[in-house]
């Protein structure tokens, strides 16, 4: 029994409920970074916004098998001019569909295997759809080796500053974009997929149908 002239200890519940409030709030925030990363259909990428049948950016990066060396070239009034030897320009992937694969291996060694399944889907599709991707400040050499050994035959260019996922406002691994004929940002998806999925989301955005799609079509060769 508490004293009438002494005040109640509560230090063992403050202490709790402090406790209790931030385990709530750290799981609140852990919830809405889940949510802006797995959000399929609000045209987020990574933890920025690029608006969904807007334009993407254009840009220059080196080829990473290229001879070219420097960081991508990201100005909006110069990046479709570079005619180094070398250069992946964006632009001249516009008059076609366009998937783009953006990946880093640091912290994130599944995207490799990612990788592997992105190179499938764009043979099989070879012809009907571009493909292309950017790896983001990796050694170069280590993607150069990586290019080789798995026998990837998507063209890889090498964001050497981040300068281009930057641009487009990627925070995750595997992020894939899709980009229409003109240029223009169809669907994002960020987080792991498999070949049959990836596959099916190419068809259904050559289809123009903007949902997974399960019809069938004729298609290339299957991928290796």
């Amino acid at each position: 029994m508490t004293h009438p002239r002494e005040k109640p200890d509560y230090g063992m519940g403050r202490t709790a409920y402090t406790a209790l409030v931030g385990v709530l709030l750290a799981g609140a925030v852990i919830i809405l970074v889940i949510n802006l990363l797995s959000d399929r259909e609000s045209g987020t990428v990574g933890l920025g916004e690029i608006g969904i049948g807007e334009r993407v950016k254009p840009f220059a990066v080196p080829e990473a098998r290229s001879e070219l060396e420097g960081d991508a070239n990201v100005d909006p009034d110069r990046a479709c001019q570079v005619e180094e030897e070398g250069a992946i320009r964006i632009c001249d992937y516009f008059g076609e569909p366009l998937i783009m694969y953006f990946w880093f291996t640091r912290g994130a060694s599944e995207c490799i295997d990612q990788h592997g399944v992105f190179d499938r889907v764009a043979r099989r599709f070879e012809g009907r759809v571009g493909a292309l991707s950017i790896n983001v400040r990796d050694d170069r050499d280590r993607v150069r080796e990586l290019i080789a050994k798995r026998d990837w035959s998507v063209t890889v260019g090498h964001d050497r500053d981040g300068a281009v996922s930057n641009l487009y406002r990627v925070g995750g691994c595997p992020t894939f974009l899709f980009i229409d004929s003109d240029g223009r940002l169809i669907r994002a998806e960020v987080g792991r997929t498999t070949y049959q999925r990836l596959r099916a989301q190419v068809r259904s955005f050559l289809n123009g149908t903007g949902k997974d799609g399960t019809g069938k079509e004729k298609e290339g060769p299957p991928g290796r």
